[in-house]
């Protein structure tokens, strides 16, 4: 009788202890979640996410990355490490060209050129991973010489275009997924702000953009590209004529135009970017009676901004055009 009653007793101890493990198990993430890429708040995700090696297709194979990678060789990926708070071990750049809005997080790394690949420099540098910003970086046979150092990712030819949906692919490569939608909220948020400030301050008055290049006189539009995206699409100016007549494609949003063009240029806003050593060229554009035409340049309502910032991709760059934009058109 005892017996079984000592039985009867481990029996309900046991039950007990299943019943206790359950509910446990139900902090964790449902199969949605699980499928959808939905995390609980706080982060939790993130360490799960990280805890054990994963595989990753890309345009250039599959890569097994790392649990929690430290030590990243990001190719024109700093901004994107940056704001995901893992710290790049090398900084790109195009040879005398650097990206100096990141020089905060950048200072005194290594320099890597992406127009002639030093090979040792990353080799030193021991990072575990290694992120090629464009499938070029890993085109005749680099990609190979790069994986022999560290497991390595190449983004596609749509990673500038789409850098919300690159973000996202980083924060995943880090084992960050939480931390790049909480930051996507957050410039969706700055974005939301800005348009109604500029919407009260300028309202319907056109915005447009030129870039002084090497190859010649560039007006950019959109939808896509590194500025008509922002422009148009984040803060929703308004484009001037031209913009919209010639310039508004889905390969870049972008067209060299002749002197003869940019007299059309009907715009009450002009955003300039003149290149490294296109000085003289600006300033030749500049003493022109053809420049001396445009409506914003006789309103003198043009705004130089940098290339760095402008001709780039990124999180931080997005929110530095936001704020060059509220600095030059917002009303004080």
């Amino acid at each position: 009788m005892n017996s079984a009653l000592g039985q009867m007793l481990r029996l309900c101890s046991i039950i007990t202890l299943l019943a206790l493990l359950a509910a446990c198990g139900g902090n964790g993430q449902t199969a949605q979640q699980a499928s959808t890429g939905a995390h609980p708040a706080g982060g939790s995700a993130d360490k799960k996410e990280a805890s054990a090696p994963r595989k990753f297709k890309h345009v250039m194979g599959e890569t097994e990355v790392p649990a929690q990678p430290q030590r990243v060789v990001g190719l024109y990926l700093e901004d994107f490490l940056s704001t995901l708070d893992v710290k790049p071990v090398m900084q790109t750049v195009v040879g005398s060209f650097t990206q100096q809005y990141l020089e905060n997080y950048t200072a005194g790394l290594p320099k890597l050129d992406t127009s002639a690949m030093n090979f040792e420099a990353v080799l030193e540098a021991k990072p575990d991973l290694i992120l090629l910003g464009f499938p070029d970086y890993g085109a005749e046979g680099k990609y190979e010489k790069f994986s022999k150092i560290a497991p390595t990712y190449v983004f596609d030819d749509d990673a500038a275009d789409d850098w919300r949906e690159t973000l996202r692919t980083v924060g995943s490569l880090l084992g960050k997924s939480e931390q790049a939608e909480q930051l996507l909220k957050r410039y969706e948020e700055k974005a939301a702000q800005a348009r109604k400030t500029l919407e009260q301050s300028i309202g319907r008055e056109t915005v447009a953009l030129i870039r002084v290049h090497k190859k010649g006189m560039r007006l950019y539009g959109g939808p896509d590209g590194y500025s008509g995206s922002v422009l148009y699409k984040d803060l929703g100016l308004n484009p001037p004529n031209l913009v919209k007549s010639i310039a508004w494609t889905d390969d870049g949003g972008m067209k060299v135009i002749s002197s003869e063009v940019l007299a059309q240029l009907d715009a009450d806003h002009l955003f300039l970017v003149v290149d490294e050593g296109r000085s003289e060229q600006a300033k030749e554009l500049m003493n022109s009676s053809v420049w001396k035409s445009i409506p914003a340049v006789k309103k003198g309502q043009v705004h130089e901004v940098t290339t760095d910032v402008w001709m780039t991709f990124g999180l931080l760059a997005y929110e530095k055009k936001i704020d060059d934009v509220l600095q030059t058109l917002a009303k004080k």
